[in-house]
């Protein structure tokens, strides 16, 4: 055989040989690479720990019915509307709450008012925000007509209903009583047109919560809210977060100074504080923001201590179990909400002039904690 036949018998061998291996390579599937199982935790003496989630746990989710958030309830007095051009003397309610459970299309959200113990007003309430897990709502004030008006002052009970005519039900989500009060507008006012009404919340003040909220403006993680009421118009207010004796976090809420505040005005705010850094669990390394502290890697008791305008006003404490679960008041969640209640310690002279046991009837518009204790 010649030289130049063995080269080309030697090269048509080889062609073949990458053919089928070529060919092989197509015929066999990609396996895809195992994905790395996390490190594992640190060791702790605490018990072991299920998982848990980042963010709020939906209030009541399970059977998807309809309930109101019984901590989200908030009822005042307005003017109303004018009647012929002139200004009508007395007040009409308005409310806002949120709520959870999936409302079934031609449902209607309503409330009726009772005044001296004869049907006032009634109104519907169409959630501003609606979702099938959560939805929120504000109503009456400047919706209800003009010549609703009045000048009553005491117990006024109110129903919020679930209704829906296509199916021919009326739910009763909810029933409770404000307590409505006159006072002179100025000094010294006796006459009926110089008269203002306001309903009476001094049964918060004993009421803090404390929750986990994601925040969007940063990295949407969540951080640990601690929220408490002061009355009057709000004033600077500074709290700082310890575990084991040692200060951990704070922040603060700018507000009227002493020469400003009046904590005596018919007017009840809620504070709502983000301990910027501290998390359910702790990031990795250098990761989020200081302190960087974790909460459920930290099972025990802890003090919100708060100061306003410069002074100790409030002592707030909570604990957290050993699961890493915050722990509260209302275990059961009566309430309905996604928020742990925890009892306030209003601590010095500087709040005002209130009534310190108003919590014991008052409380959730006549609805009161079992189990709550105000310190």
């Amino acid at each position: 055989m010649s030289r130049t036949l063995v080269i080309a018998a030697a090269a048509l061998l080889i062609t073949v040989c990458s053919v089928q291996v070529t060919s092989a390579q197509f015929k066999i599937p990609k396996i895809p690479k195992p994905t790395a199982s996390p490190a594992p935790a640190a060791p702790s003496t605490a018990s072991p720990q299920p998982a848990q989630p980042t963010t709020p746990q939906t209030m009541n989710q399970g059977d998807g019915q309809p309930r109101i958030a019984k901590d989200s309830i908030l009822i005042t007095t307005q003017r109303g509307r004018d009647v012929g051009g002139y200004e009508a003397r007395g007040w009409v309610p308005a409310i806002e709450y949120r709520g959870t459970g999936s409302i079934a299309s031609g449902s209607r959200l309503s409330v009726d008012f009772t005044a001296a113990g004869k049907p006032w007003v009634s109104f519907d309430c169409t959630p501003e925000t609606e979702n099938e897990h959560s939805w929120k709502t504000m109503c009456g004030g400047d919706s209800i007509p003009g010549g609703k008006q009045t000048t009553y002052s005491g117990p006024v009970p109110f129903t919020i209903h679930l209704r829906n005519e296509l199916q021919g039900t009326n739910v009763t989500l909810f029933n409770g009583t404000a307590k409505v009060v006159m006072v002179p507008a100025s000094p010294g006012a006796t006459k009926i047109d110089n008269q203002e009404w306001y309903v009476d919340e001094d049964w918060r003040i004993p009421f803090g919560y404390v929750f986990w909220e994601n925040d969007p403006g940063h990295g949407n993680d969540p951080f640990l809210h601690v929220a408490f009421w002061v009355r009057g118009n709000s004033p600077d207010v500074e709290a700082h977060l310890f575990y084991q004796g040692k200060d951990i976090a704070k922040f603060s809420k700018p507000g009227n100074g002493a020469a400003d505040w009046n904590p005596n005005m018919h007017r009840w705010g809620l504070i709502n504080g983000e301990f910027l850094g501290v998390y359910p669990n702790a990031p990795a390394g250098d990761e989020g923001y200081e302190p960087r502290f974790g909460v459920r890697n930290n099972p025990g008791n802890y003090e919100v201590k708060v100061l306003i305008l410069g002074h100790l006003a409030r002592s707030i404490k909570f604990k957290v179990s050993a699961n890493g679960n915050l722990e509260g008041v209302d275990s059961a969640n009566t309430l309905g909400t996604d928020r742990i209640v925890i009892p306030v310690q209003v601590l010095g002279d500087s709040g005002g002039t209130w009534d310190r046991n108003a919590w014991k009837t008052d409380a959730f518009y006549g609805n009161p904690l079992a189990g709550f204790v105000a310190p």
